[in-house]
């Protein structure tokens, strides 16, 4: 018999970690940067758009790992920016750093959304194939 510490070492390879390490990180900014702009309609927008870019990573992570990781990567570096002026250098709510930001993540996670359906349909053809 196998001992279950073994088991939970061989299913979590490294990827997998640095994943979740990262979608924790991209959460926390994402909570940090819907609490620090005040609750209004902008807010909900914004924490849609969040919800969305972690649901199509975590999707994505599913079918390519480490496509997965890549992604959240970029998205974790563009937002630090993109909040950071949020937060900081916005006032009243600047409508351009606003929309920029929810246009930003929201076609980025539209885009992995594609990629997974494309990656799900040509790994379920080539196992028909054989």
């Amino acid at each position: 018999m196998i001992p279950r510490i073994h088991i939970i070492r061989k299913t979590m390879n490294p990827t997998d970690k640095r994943f979740w390490i990262a979608w924790l990180v991209l959460l926390l900014m994402s909570i940090v940067s819907c609490m620090a702009g005040g609750w209004n309609e902008d807010t909900a927008l914004l924490g849609a758009a969040y919800t969305l870019s972690l649901l199509s990573a975590w999707l994505c992570h599913r079918v390519r790992p480490r496509a997965a990781l890549g992604n959240l990567i970029v998205m974790i570096v563009y937002n630090a920016i993109l909040s950071y002026n949020l937060v900081f250098n916005s006032h009243y709510g600047a409508g351009l750093t606003w929309w920029f930001f929810i246009l930003l993540n929201t076609i980025l996670s539209i885009c992995l959304l594609i990629f997974i359906l494309i990656s799900y349909k040509k790994r379920k053809t080539a196992e028909s194939e054989c």
